[in-house]
């Protein structure tokens, strides 16, 4: 007996200790046959999953493909527009020599229009700047979102990992009771507890960084519309700058060359007035048939115009067409990434109720163990040893119970994790062939963005040739100094578009370096604020720009109306004067004085008699003396009354007050 004692085999295996510990060896095995089995079964359910995986794949490469053939044919087409372009500008170059004279006025009448609408495709171009910024910063918000959810994923299979070492430190422990080191494991598992508490308060901490980013986010794109909304107002203000301008230049124009015919021909000639008549009313006719031609090329120019408006609304659908799913993308995956981090946050709650379940376990595990120590210690109790050591080990089966349904329910929730993983959108296909792919498509698309450049500078330069054409050709016969200004406009718009930029890129640094790298959002960066106090002053000098442009054109339009007044007192004999309303002070002509021009002359030391003429009550009045006023009587009677002439009536007051006044002047 003693010297057969050291072989692995019981002697008496009936007694009931070694059957407990045959049943549960067996219940061992027959659990580890399970499990072998569930293993089995999810390698199939992976197996499957990756072929489906993979055959999605080469439907996406089978698309790709497609799509770059599409974009190198239009390359190629594109190539061949700049080609036919530059054949075209070439030709374009020789006529346009024959056709300086035809373009000179047709240039002055479109350079206000041309001016608007370039002031539109760049308010276009920039709020393309804009949405593509946004949809930059979305896609790295959203890459940031998948690299911590990737590390949440970790964390939860390293705690899976940590959660499998304790269940077999329990079962080693429940086989190793009677052994003296169970406080030392125990104190070693107390650590491991403390260490899962640890991470968990960790992913706990960072999902709260996570949220106040978002919130952040939120804050900023609010912010952005806002300011987006200002600037749409401030653009609505200059247009009604720029068509206040435009009617301005017309109605000089039309005032120059109205006012500049009759003093030519009146002045020139100093014959009789039959000829100063009939050169006048030829003058006139040659205007009217200049106006009908001009009004002929306005109308192609209109027509020209509204197909450039035509392919500027096409670009723009085209481009909400490339741009609109890709947002649309982009908030799936934002939602996918919110529904990701509730099931952590519901995978991180079990894991903080299985340790608290360990915890109590282990606390029970100590008493146990302490009132085994107390048995020991009274030899006599051996009915009470053997009553403990059986409520022992049905405590530990339900312990083991216990843990196995805690394992089954955290294998069910990582399967509904990799199965909500592989329906997710990925972040970009990690084959190496789909990278080289979308490097070319890229690379394609950067091209036909140059090619596109390079037709609009094409454009401009023809402009630009047309233009100085023009000039040269104007320059010999006008009189005129041509103004020039100190700094060109053009190259001030774009230092303070590029100022802009910077201010923008530095932005953007600091918002990745403080809530992306170190992770704080308690406060914000101060470029955030140099970039606010930048579209401020933005803001202010375009402000000012438009008030100087009301002022110049207010004081232009009382030059000229000044200049009108004083034309028409000289060719038509009256001195006219608006009389503003005393209850409307906006309405400027409600009453109009008209003094004859031989009557200031005649009554130089006294106020000369006048005549007002209300518009609104439809009524003429004269003021003066006792004389003026019967000559004022006698020809309303004449001409009013009798035939509704009201101009006859001031030609002939005008007529009678020379005649009457011209023999006592000579």
């Amino acid at each position: 007996m003693i010297d057969g004692s050291s072989s692995p085999f019981l002697e008496s295996p009936g007694t009931p200790v070694f059957r407990e510990k045959l049943a549960r060896l067996e219940y061992e095995v027959s659990t580890l046959k399970t499990e072998k089995r569930l293993l089995q079964q999810n390698k199939d359910s992976s197996i499957g999953r990756y072929e489906e995986l993979l055959a999605k794949k080469n439907d996406e490469l089978a698309r790709l493909q497609s799509n770059f053939d599409y974009v190198y044919n239009q390359r190629n087409e594109l190539k061949s527009k700049l080609e036919n372009q530059k054949d075209v500008a070439g030709r374009n170059t020789s006529d346009l020599t024959k056709d300086t004279k035809r373009l000179r006025e047709e240039n002055d009448a479109l350079r206000k229009k041309l001016d608007k609408y370039e002031r539109q495709y760049t308010s276009v171009s920039g709020k393309l700047e804009h949405v593509r910024a946004d949809l930059n910063r979305e896609l790295s918000a959203n890459d940031q979102y998948r690299e911590r959810i990737g590390d949440l994923e970790q964390e939860n299979k390293q705690m899976a990992d940590l959660n499998k070492d304790l269940l077999e430190r329990m079962k080693s422990l429940s086989a190793q009771i009677e052994n003296n080191r169970a406080a030392s494991q125990v104190e070693e598992l107390q650590l491991k507890l403390s260490a899962l508490q640890n991470t968990n308060n960790s992913l706990q901490s960072k999902v709260d960084s996570l949220l106040q980013a978002k919130t952040s986010v939120e804050l900023l794109k609010q912010k952005n519309a806002s300011m987006a909304a200002r600037i749409q107002v401030l653009e609505a203000f200059e247009e009604k700058a720029a068509s206040l301008e435009v009617d301005n230049v017309k109605l000089q124009a039309k005032f120059d060359e109205y006012f500049g015919a009759i003093a030519s021909s009146v002045e020139k000639q100093d014959t009789d007035e039959e000829s100063t008549v009939v050169s006048f009313i030829s003058n006139f006719k040659q205007l009217q048939n200049r106006n009908l031609v001009l009004f002929d090329k306005l109308n192609e120019t209109q027509s020209k115009v509204t197909e450039l408006e035509q392919l500027n609304h096409a670009l723009t659908s085209q481009i909400e067409q490339e741009l609109q799913p890709q947002l649309e993308q982009l908030k799936a995956a934002n939602t996918a990434a919110e529904t990701e981090i509730a099931e952590l946050k519901k995978i991180k709650i079990l894991n903080g109720k299985e340790i608290e379940f360990l915890r109590n376990s282990l606390k029970d595990m100590d008493t146990v163990a302490t009132r085994k120590s107390v048995a020991e210690a009274n030899p006599d109790s051996l009915q009470e040893q053997e009553a403990q050591r059986k409520a022992t080990n049905q405590y530990l089966t339900n312990l083991e119970k216990l843990v196995d349904d805690y394992k089954n329910q955290i294998d069910e929730l990582t399967k509904k994790e990799n199965t909500k993983q592989i329906t997710m959108p990925s972040k970009r296909p990690r084959l190496a062939e789909n990278t080289a792919d979308l490097q070319t498509f890229r690379d394609l698309r950067n091209e036909n963005l140059e090619l596109a450049a390079t037709i609009k500078g094409l454009k401009d330069e023809i402009e630009s040739l047309r233009k100085r054409l023009a000039l040269k050709e104007r320059n010999p016969s006008s009189k005129g100094n041509i103004l020039e200004l100190r700094l060109n406009p053009f190259a001030k718009d774009q230092y303070v578009k590029q100022e802009t930029l910077d201010l923008l890129r530095k932005e953007n640094e600091a918002l990745i370096t403080q809530y992306v790298k170190n992770g704080n959002v308690d406060y914000v960066p101060k470029s955030v604020f140099a970039r606010q106090e930048n579209d401020k002053d933005i803001l202010q000098a375009k402000i000012d720009q438009l008030s100087k442009k009301l002022n110049r054109l207010k004081n232009v339009y009382t030059e000229k109306s000044k200049e009108i007044l004083a034309i028409i007192s000289r060719f038509f004999g009256y001195v006219i004067e608006f009389i503003p309303s005393p209850i409307n002070s906006n309405d400027f002509c409600s009453k109009i004085k008209l003094v004859s021009k031989y009557m200031i002359q005649k009554d130089k030391e006294h106020s000369p008699p006048y005549l007002i003429l209300d518009v609104q009550s439809k009524s003429l009045k004269a003021n003066g003396n006792y004389e003026f006023k019967t000559m004022c009587e006698e020809l309303v009677s004449q001409w009013v009354n009798d035939k509704h002439q009201i101009p006859c009536f001031l030609s002939a007051l005008n007529l009678k007050i020379f005649e009457d006044y011209k023999p006592r002047d000579e």
